[in-house]
């Protein structure tokens, strides 16, 4: 285990005002999103099958979806952002192409419906091969809330705080690049496993304060490269 890791996990979680504790744990309206979010996600799949789906992000049951999601302030303030419609550019392109909505739609039901980790990451992988333009790992967010302990929340601050603590460069658009990110969490969240928790949330909320310079690290407290090689094997 690394000493410098558990030192700042412990400061992030001895912190009254870190979104450890005033997101993560003893939280009900935390608990009931997940409910509400499983809801809504059943409601966009109904809708897209049943060509109900309109082609902008304005009053569709996924901006309820979204909704839900960034009433997670402490976490996801901006979650929406990547899936307003933006006309000029077309994107994300689930809006006007049916083709990609419906595709959208089957990748939500088949993650929705998935029972195990290989399940989900075949479906992302098969997402990402439809190549639908502006529609990136900003979806994991709403995963998230389906499948906690197997797919990590995903924003800027999660993916700055990852490269600030591991002295990486993660891009932020690319799933491929999600996908590595996420090995490496999960691989630090089984070995911190007795300081975090199984869902997911826990390290991506270290992340986030680490992103988003409310947890400061010293320089000391980088991890050094044979710790950072461990954790990613």
């Amino acid at each position: 285990m690394s000493e410098h890791l558990s030192h700042i996990i412990q400061q992030y979680k001895q912190d009254q005002q870190s979104v450890y504790n005033t997101w993560f744990i003893n939280n009900d309206e935390r608990l009931k999103a997940f409910r509400s979010i499983r809801r809504g996600v059943l409601q966009v799949i109904e809708d897209i099958k049943n060509k109900r789906f309109p082609n902008d992000f304005k009053g569709t049951s996924l901006e309820f979806v979204l909704t839900c999601i960034t009433e997670q302030k402490q976490v996801f303030e901006g979650a929406s952002h990547p899936f307003y419609w933006k006309p000029k550019l077309r994107i994300p392109d689930i809006y006007e192409n049916e083709g990609n909505k419906q595709a959208f739609g089957q990748f939500l039901e088949n993650c929705l419906n998935s029972k195990s980790e290989e399940q989900i990451l075949r479906e992302i992988i098969k997402l990402d091969n439809v190549k639908i333009k502006g529609l990136g790992p900003a979806v994991a967010s709403i995963l998230y809330f389906l499948h906690p302990t197997i797919i990590p929340p995903f924003n800027t601050a999660i993916i700055n705080g990852f490269n600030f603590l591991f002295k990486d460069k993660k891009k932020l658009g690319s799933w491929s690049e999600y996908l590595k990110l996420r090995e490496v969490m999960i691989n630090t969240n089984n070995q911190q496993r007795s300081e975090l928790s199984s869902d997911l949330g826990a390290i991506a909320g270290l992340l986030f304060e680490i992103g988003t310079q409310k947890l400061v690290l010293g320089a000391d407290e980088y991890l050094s490269e044979p710790e950072r090689k461990k954790l990613k094997n």
